[in-house]
This record gives C-alpha cells, sequence and structure tokens, in this order.
C-alpha cells in the first residue's frame, strides 16, 4: 500500500505559525505585565504582516518607540493588499493556534470580551524555542506585539483600513 500524500509546505508553514504566534502573544504578555492577553481578531493581523515581505522588511527594521500610526504613513506598502491577506491567511492562523494551544504554548480562554489566548509558561518548553525563526520574522512579531498593545482590535482594523 502506497503511503498517503503529505504536504510537507503546509506541516512548515503550520509550524512556522504556531512559533510566530506563540512568540507575539509570550511578548504581548510581557508587555502588559501579563494582564492583557491578545484575543483571535489581533492575533488574525499578526501573519499577514510578518509574510508580506515589504511589510516585514518596512516593520522589523523599525524603533519600538516610533508610533505605529506613523510606521504606517511612512510606509503605505504595509497597506497595500492587507484585506486580502488577512483572509488569505486566516486558515493558516487557525492551524497554527490549533497547533500551539494542541502542544500546550497556548491556552485559549473565552471571558465576555471574547476568546483571547496565553502563554501560560515561565519558559519555553525544552527543545521548542523559537530559535530557527529568521531575524527579520522575528523581530516584526516582536515589534507588532509592542504596538498591538497599545489598540484595542476595532482600533487597530480601523488604523489598517480593514473596516
Amino acid at each position: 500500500m502506497k503511503p498517503g500524500y503529505k504536504d510537507r509546505s503546509l506541516m512548515h508553514n503550520s509550524a512556522l505559525a504556531c512559533f510566530l504566534l506563540a512568540s507575539f502573544t509570550k511578548r504581548y504578555q510581557t508587555h502588559t505585565a501579563n494582564t492583557r492577553h491578545p484575543g483571535f481578531d489581533k492575533l488574525l493581523l499578526v501573519l499577514p504582516l510578518v509574510w508580506h515581505g515589504p511589510s516585514r522588511r518596512s516593520i522589523a527594521p523599525r524603533n519600538f518607540d516610533t508610533a505605529l500610526h506613523v510606521v504606517l504613513s511612512d510606509e503605505p506598502r504595509i497597506l497595500e493588499g492587507l484585506a486580502a491577506r488577512v483572509s488569505a491567511h486566516a486558515a493558516a492562523t487557525c492551524q497554527g493556534l490549533n497547533i500551539a494551544c494542541g502542544t500546550g504554548l497556548l491556552v485559549k480562554r473565552s471571558n465576555d470580551e471574547g476568546v483571547e489566548f496565553a502563554f501560560e509558561r515561565g519558559h519555553w518548553p525544552r527543545g521548542s524555542s523559537p530559535k530557527g525563526i529568521p531575524g527579520d520574522m522575528a523581530g516584526t512579531v516582536l515589534r507588532l506585539a509592542n504596538w498591538f498593545k497599545d489598540y484595542t482590535a476595532a482600533e487597530l482594523f480601523a488604523m489598517l483600513g480593514l473596516i
């Protein structure tokens, strides 16, 4: 009997999505002194910005103190086609979150405001540290977590021209 088809690019993309979203969540919590956690709607915005080359190259080298609205006005390419990218990467976001929750990297919580995700470990589990993530992707995730903490999801969607 022949083995079934394996889409290795799908597995790698899902694993990368898992680590990017878990890294974002961990950093987001650090920036908010573990008082707030990102919701699903904020996490939907991460991969379309990290996996889009022009956006990533515009965001990764930015200073953490630079306001998000300044970055967006300086780099309009970030917003080009963003709605389509969010839609296109929604499934990968869900897959990454499923893997992160299934492996215990993230915990899904429901509250009055909706669903949020938390990194509840003190550190990355042995053998799972995201050190293999390309530097520009890691830098983009760190900056997005820093900026997203200052806005509600509705404010972010409006600022990014998604509503």
